[in-house]
């Protein structure tokens, strides 16, 4: 049975050992590292995988980098959009599109973004700006869209709430709560951080 270190496996892939790492950690794979016992997982350089695993990497990867929604998409999302978020959010992107078909053609409505920012989603758009009723609607969707978001966890698409961390804040499940780790006083309290004295309107979008 063939082995290979995390740093080829990394260069097989097309993503840095860093990242290799985090994916390794975030979809619990650890475990099926072979190493010397009591080596750290995070900073050993004599890690090795079955090879034959580089094939389910290779399938999460494309998950998360969304290969077939943007197939199926293609028609509303513009060319070479960006989808900076983790797949637990894939079937809020999907009712965005489905939503984007049903819109006026004459608002030339594509989708441009869609990001992870303070534990919820935002949205950019590319629309004709001379029809006022597609800005109304856009309105409605992107807090339609945060809101919905907060209620479901961002690494694998269960029940989430928010979490407050002083180094990101995200929404998460209880099985992934860990990658906010440590969280702030009134984790648990905050449902929607803009609730925390921030107007809506100051909520960044674009």
């Amino acid at each position: 049975m063939a082995f290979i270190s995390l740093q080829e496996a990394a260069g097989r892939l097309g993503v840095s050992l860093s990242y290799l790492r985090d994916l390794l950690d975030r979809v619990d794979r650890i475990p099926t590292v072979l190493d010397a016992e009591g080596a750290d997982f995070w900073t050993s350089t004599t890690g090795v995988i079955h090879e034959r695993d580089l094939r389910t990497y290779e399938h999460m990867l494309r998950h998360r980098r969304f290969v077939r929604l943007r197939e199926r998409y293609a028609d509303v999302l513009v060319e070479d959009a960006v989808l900076a978020i983790r797949p637990g959010w894939k079937s809020i992107l999907e009712h965005v599109c489905d939503r984007i078909r049903w819109m006026p053609a004459q608002w030339s409505m594509r989708l441009r973004k869609a990001k992870e920012q303070s534990g919820y989603l935002v949205l950019g758009f590319e629309y004709d700006r001379d029809q006022p009723a597609a800005y109304n609607e856009l309105e409605r969707l992107r807090e339609e869209i945060r809101l919905m978001s907060l209620a479901v966890c961002e690494e694998c698409g269960r029940h989430g709430r928010f979490r407050y961390s002083p180094s990101r804040s995200l929404t998460l499940c209880d099985k992934h709560a860990r990658l906010a780790e440590p969280v702030l006083p009134g984790d648990g309290v905050i449902a929607d951080p803009a609730s925390d004295g921030a107007l809506l309107s100051e909520l960044p979008h674009d």
